[in-house]
């Protein structure tokens, strides 16, 4: 019985311990926010439609995140309006890519593609 008892503790310290190490790990290869700054912001696609981005930014919205792409070759038909208008309205913007990628490969191309869609706008 005390035999047990000794393996109990002997593991859940072995568990502690990996548990710790395995959070040291990864909080020494996180980086911290820039600044402390908090944005608000929204994301937005096609499913959105015509975007009125005065009255966006009106309602307190900073940054508008805009889906550029999706897969090896789709362009959101929305993003060139997006981004026009949300930079004519002075809103920050960033690009997302909608990732449809089964394996290494398609990954890079879908990257590849993503970076030669929005390599042309300045954020």
């Amino acid at each position: 019985m005390k035999t047990m008892h000794y393996k109990k503790i002997y593991l859940s310290t072995i568990f502690i311990t990996i548990f710790f190490i395995f959070y040291l790990c990864l909080s020494c290869y996180a980086f911290g926010p820039s600044s402390d700054t908090i944005y608000q912001g929204i994301d937005v696609s096609n499913w959105q439609g015509l975007i009125n981005y005065s009255a966006v930014r009106n309602s307190g919205i900073e940054v508008v995140y805009i889906k550029s792409s999706e897969g090896q070759s789709y362009i959101d038909p929305y993003f060139e309006t997006n981004y026009a208008n949300a930079k004519a309205n002075g809103l920050k913007v960033g690009f997302y890519h909608y990732v449809t990628a089964r394996n290494t490969q398609e990954a890079q191309a879908q990257a590849d593609f993503f970076a030669r869609v929005v390599s042309r706008k300045a954020s």
